[in-house]
């Protein structure tokens, strides 16, 4: 794999999507890329049947395999469809858009068969107590951006991802008091501002690994 730069460039992208419960009791995603307006909300089991989201409702399930939709402020919908044991699905406009398979590493590729992301350990420290740690690559391994799967409130500081601050700005960097759900969110550094397809894989990506509980690499297992 490239080697990363010591710092991002300075058209680097950073969305962070932190995890809250709706009145439903089942797990939101909100994604900001920015101050104002989110960029777009995810939703546990928004697209199940009654009977799951009756589960969600008593508490009987705290996030994992599903369909959640995300939801841009444009008001477009992209599914991902969070399974066990099989490839995550993700569907825009009624359509099959990409296909996310899991094993050590994991692999995103558009429904024309295109590989448009990896997902890979960091080659420092992918895991900690605070955060799992993921190299975003293109097909050809050039590394692309960072993702930081937060696992406790303190790691919203820890981030490696906060490379310089005269770079990028973070208006929404606080540490919040933890909560009792798995993962709280994630924080993603792109090298460049992505192309729409990027975006929506890398966001359908975070949603599928925070509310689906789904393991992108061998050390988040």
């Amino acid at each position: 794999m490239t080697d990363a730069p010591a710092t991002p460039a300075s058209g680097a992208v950073l969305i962070d999507g932190r995890i809250e419960r709706a009145t439903s009791n089942a797990l939101r995603m909100v994604f900001r890329d920015g101050p104002g307006e989110p960029l777009g909300v995810a939703k546990q089991g928004a697209g199940d049947g009654r009977g799951k989201k009756l589960g969600v409702l008593f508490g009987f399930k705290n996030g994992g395999t599903g369909t959640h939709e995300l939801t841009f402020a444009n008001g477009s919908v992209l599914t991902v469809e969070s399974k066990d044991g099989r490839p995550s699905e993700l569907t825009s406009g009624g359509k099959p858009f990409a296909t996310i398979t899991r094993s050590d590493t994991a692999t995103a590729t558009l429904a024309d068969g295109t590989v448009v992301a990896r997902f890979l350990p960091d080659p420092d420290e992918p895991k900690s107590l605070e955060l799992f740690r993921l190299v975003i690559a293109d097909a050809a391994d050039h590394e692309i951006g960072r993702l930081d799967v937060v696992r406790r409130s303190t790691g919203w500081s820890l981030a490696r991802t906060l490379w310089r601050a005269d770079q990028v700005a973070y208006w929404w960097d606080h540490a919040g008091a933890a909560l009792s759900i798995p993962i709280l969110g994630t924080r993603v550094v792109l090298n460049a501002a992505p192309d729409d397809a990027l975006r929506d894989v890398v966001l359908g990506a975070c949603t599928d690994i925070a509310i689906g509980l789904r393991p992108y690499v061998s050390a988040m297992s």
